[in-house]
C-alpha cells in the first residue's frame, strides 16, 4: 500500500511540474505552403516556419508542427523573407530646435547649443507615436537602430524591434554607439566649420582622457583630493576611447571620408560608416581599415536628357535630338557621373568592404523605387539586396548571431510578401517581430 501511494504522490508532483513548466511556455504558431527565402539567397518551396516566444523552433520543407501550435496556410502563394534592418535610421526623433539666436559666449555656447550631446538615449525621447513605426513593417522592415536628430554628436544609437507603439519597450540594445557627423553648430557658434568640428573632437576626446585620469587617481588615492566633478557628455565618451563603441559616422563626400580617416588614426575610435554615397571612391582603403558601411540607397536622379532618351527609344521613334560637342562631352561626364554613384555599393562589395543599409532619413517610400534602380542600374543582385537589408546590416549591428535571417534559434522577425520583395507590385500581408504577428491590409500594405 506505500508503494501504491509513493508512486500516486510522484506522478502527482511530476504532473504539477510538467504543468508548471507548461504555463512558462507560450503556444506555438506555424506559418506553412509558403516560399522561404533565406539571406543567402536559398529558396525553400513549401516551406514551414515554427515558432514559440519569440524564437524561430524549426524551419524547413519537412518539419513537425507541434500540436499546440495556431497554423497559417500560405496557400503556396506567399513569399516568407527574413525581416529588413535599418542600421541607422531616424524614425521618431523629434526635430532639432532652432537656434535661439546668438549664444553669450559664440566661441563656447555650450554642450546642447554646439551639438554636442552624446548623452542623450534614444528610448527616452522617441514619439513612438509617429506614422513611420506603423508603416516600417508594411516595408519589410522589423528591426532598426534608431537615434535622434542633431549635430556632430546628436546621441546614443538603440536598436529597436519595430512595431507601431509597441516599438516602445522593444529595445533590443541600449547604447550601440554613438552618432556623429560633420555637422556645424549653426549661426555664430562654434564649432561653425568642418575644420571647427575636427577641432572640438580632439578637445573632447583630450577632456574625457583627462577626466578619466582625474576620477581614476581620486578612487585610488586616500589623500585629500576633491571628487573630480561628473561631466555625463565627456563619460559617454569613454567606451567610444576605449573601443568597446563605434562612432557610427555619417559621411558621404570623398572630402569628408579623408577626414574620417585623419580623426581615427589620431584618436583611435573604431567606426561604422553611414551613407557612404562617394564611399566607392575610397573602396580599398575602407577594406584596408576593416570599416564597414551602412550605405545609402538614396540615389541621384538620372538626367532629364537621359530620360526623354529612354523613352523615345521604347516608343522607336526614329527622330535624333541634335546636339553639340560642347554638350555632348557633358553629358558624357554627367551619366558617367550618375552610374558611379549608382553603382556605389556594387563597388563596395567588390573591394571587399562589409555593406549593410541605413536609411538616415530616406523616405520608405522610395525605397521600392530604388531597389529597382539598384538592380537595373546598380549591378546588385535580389541576394545582394537581401543580405545588404538582413544579415550583413545585423552583422555590423553586432547582432548578427540572433537577427538576419529566416533559420531556426534566431528570432522570429521575418516577414510575409505576396510576390517577389523586388517586384514593384509586391505587399506585405504579415510582419513579424519578435514573435508577434501583425496583419495588414493587402490594399494598403504599401501606401
Amino acid at each position: 500500500m506505500k508503494l501504491v501511494r509513493t508512486f500516486v504522490l510522484c506522478f502527482a508532483f511530476l504532473m504539477v511540474c510538467s504543468l508548471q513548466g507548461w504555463s512558462q511556455s507560450s503556444p506555438a504558431e506555424a506559418l506553412e505552403n509558403v516560399t522561404i527565402h533565406t539571406a543567402d539567397g536559398n529558396t525553400i518551396e513549401g516551406g514551414t516556419i515554427v515558432w514559440r516566444n519569440g524564437v524561430i523552433t524549426a524551419m524547413g520543407s519537412d518539419v513537425s508542427v507541434p500540436f499546440d501550435a495556431y497554423v497559417r496556410n500560405g496557400g503556396d502563394s506567399l513569399h516568407v523573407y527574413p525581416g529588413f534592418i535599418d542600421g541607422l535610421a531616424l524614425w521618431g526623433s523629434p526635430d532639432i530646435e532652432k537656434d535661439s539666436g546668438t549664444p553669450d559666449e559664440p566661441g563656447n555656447p555650450g554642450y546642447a547649443r554646439a551639438g554636442i550631446q552624446p548623452d542623450r538615449e534614444p528610448a527616452g525621447n522617441l514619439n513612438y507615436d509617429t506614422k513611420v513605426l506603423r508603416e516600417a513593417p508594411k516595408h519589410g522592415f522589423t528591426t532598426a537602430a534608431l537615434a535622434l536628430k542633431g549635430r556632430m554628436l546628436s546621441s546614443q544609437v538603440d536598436l529597436f524591434s519595430i512595431n507601431g507603439k509597441q516599438t516602445k519597450g522593444h529595445v533590443l540594445k541600449s547604447g550601440l554607439g554613438i552618432l556623429a557627423q560633420f555637422e556645424e553648430a549653426g549661426g555664430t557658434a562654434y564649432p561653425s566649420t568642418t575644420m571647427g568640428i575636427m577641432a572640438q573632437l580632439r578637445q573632447l576626446f583630450n577632456d574625457a582622457k583627462a577626466l578619466k585620469q582625474q576620477q581614476h587617481y581620486y578612487a585610488s588615492t586616500s589623500g585629500n583630493y576633491s571628487a573630480p566633478q561628473e561631466n555625463h557628455v565627456l563619460q559617454s565618451l569613454y567606451p567610444v576611447m576605449q573601443q568597446e563603441q563605434p562612432l557610427y559616422f555619417v559621411v558621404d563626400s570623398k572630402e569628408n571620408i579623408e577626414r574620417l580617416f585623419e580623426l581615427q588614426d589620431e584618436l583611435g575610435f573604431e567606426v561604422v560608416l553611414v551613407s557612404g554615397k562617394e564611399a566607392y571612391k575610397k573602396a580599398d582603403e575602407l577594406n584596408d581599415r576593416n570599416i564597414p558601411v551602412l550605405a545609402s540607397i538614396d540615389l541621384p536622379e538620372k538626367p532629364e536628357w537621359k530620360k526623354a532618351q529612354e523613352k523615345k527609344e521604347e516608343k522607336e521613334s526614329e527622330s535624333v535630338e541634335e546636339v553639340t560637342d560642347e554638350m555632348r562631352i557633358f553629358r558624357e561626364r554627367q551619366l558617367a557621373a550618375y552610374k558611379a554613384d549608382v553603382q556605389n555599393i556594387k563597388k563596395l562589395l567588390n573591394a571587399g568592404v562589409q555593406v549593410g543599409y541605413a536609411s538616415n532619413g530616406f523616405k520608405l517610400t522610395d525605397i521600392q523605387k530604388n531597389i529597382a534602380t539598384l538592380k537595373e542600374e546598380g549591378g546588385l543582385k535580389d541576394e545582394d539586396i537581401l543580405q545588404m537589408l538582413t544579415q550583413h546590416t545585423a552583422d555590423i549591428l553586432g547582432y548578427g548571431q540572433k537577427l538576419g535571417d529566416v533559420t531556426e534559434g534566431r528570432m522570429a522577425n521575418f516577414t510575409v510578401f505576396t510576390k517577389l520583395f523586388t517586384d514593384e507590385k509586391t505587399k506585405v500581408l504579415y510582419s513579424v517581430t519578435d514573435g508577434t504577428l501583425t496583419e495588414f491590409e493587402s490594399e494598403s500594405s504599401n501606401d
